[in-house]
């Protein structure tokens, strides 16, 4: 977990190891079960509702810029 949030990599192994040794990030693979599982577990055991976010990230960013866009002009 980083910084309050759930991490996995999807990936077998990693460069990153003191991070997974830490805690601070789960190697979940490539598998989508497996992934599904670990996605489920941190929801479960990390307290978190959705690990990935509300899903609103790419309206939010595109609003801002398009206030920044339109307020330099």
């Amino acid at each position: 977990m980083m910084f309050g949030a759930p991490c996995g990599a999807l990936e077998e192994e990693t460069e990153q190891v003191a991070a997974v040794e830490a805690g601070g990030n789960t190697l979940v693979g490539r598998d989508p079960e497996r992934f599904a599982r670990a996605a489920l577990e941190a929801q479960r055991d990390k307290k978190c509702a959705w690990p990935y976010g509300d899903g609103w990230t790419g309206e939010r960013v595109a609003s801002i810029l398009a206030r920044d866009v339109l307020q330099g002009d």
